[in-house]
């Protein structure tokens, strides 16, 4: 459990202390920006892949409590939570987006469309969807630190990435936010902006349907546990 709670750590530790704060700059001024994220791609890799190894280990650590079983219902909560998380990553690594990388460069022509409509971070939303629904479906002291985790970090990153987005575009990105929500949906319920699903069109969503069934299917053999 101490391992997973490490390499938990060391994960976040290199995306909040590292990515997210000054240390960056100085970092890429001393190897240059080509190393710098050849780099923090090989650590953040490494970090992720060590996660995975520690959360194994300790799901039969004594030390992982069980919280709760989850039952039929709960599972069918989570299928359709991970349904929605798939749908807004897919979507959302496909279409233009104001906080991406890409936009550094060259912001999108219309920035409030499609997908943005719903969460001006759908890929961070989709991850965040996705290991909240696990923790859910999950009810054991070891599922909760590893998701929580990345839940944490999906939170906190849309919040990094707003700042930084904000120093650098200034009133340009404070129009994209007070039309767009981090949370989904919340800027449609608020009546900010409108849905219309012709900017995202149906290959996308089809493409992420398909995606999420062959997880479904094949989830028992990569994980060793049934998605429902």
């Amino acid at each position: 459990m101490w391992m997973l709670a490490l390499a938990c750590a060391f994960f976040l530790a290199i995306h909040l202390m590292i990515s997210a704060t000054a240390l960056k700059d100085r970092v890429i001024g001393r190897i240059g920006g080509t190393a710098y994220y050849i780099l923090f791609a090989l650590m953040s890799l490494g970090g992720l892949i060590w996660m995975g190894i520690a959360f194994g280990m300790a799901l039969g650590d004594p030390m992982n409590v069980v919280l709760w079983s989850s039952g039929a219902f709960l599972r069918v909560i989570g299928m359709l939570g991970n349904f929605l998380a798939f749908l807004l990553v897919v979507i959302g690594y496909t279409s233009a987006s104001p906080t991406n990388m890409v936009a550094l460069w060259r912001m999108p022509d219309h920035p409030v469309t499609g997908i943005i409509r719903i969460t001006r971070h759908p890929v961070l939303a989709g991850i965040g969807l996705w290991a909240l629904t696990h923790m859910v479906c999950n009810g054991n002291l070891a599922a909760w630190i590893f998701f929580g985790s990345l839940l944490a970090l999906c939170a906190l990153g849309a919040n990094t990435i707003d700042r930084k987005r904000t120093l650098l575009m200034g009133e340009v990105y404070e129009k994209i936010k007070r039309r767009t929500s981090i949370v989904p949906f919340v800027a449609m319920l608020e009546g900010r902006v409108a849905f219309d699903a012709k900017e995202i069109g149906i290959v996308r969503p089809l493409l992420a349907t398909s995606m999420f069934c062959v997880f479904l299917v094949l989830h028992e053999l990569i994980f060793t546990v049934r998605a429902i």
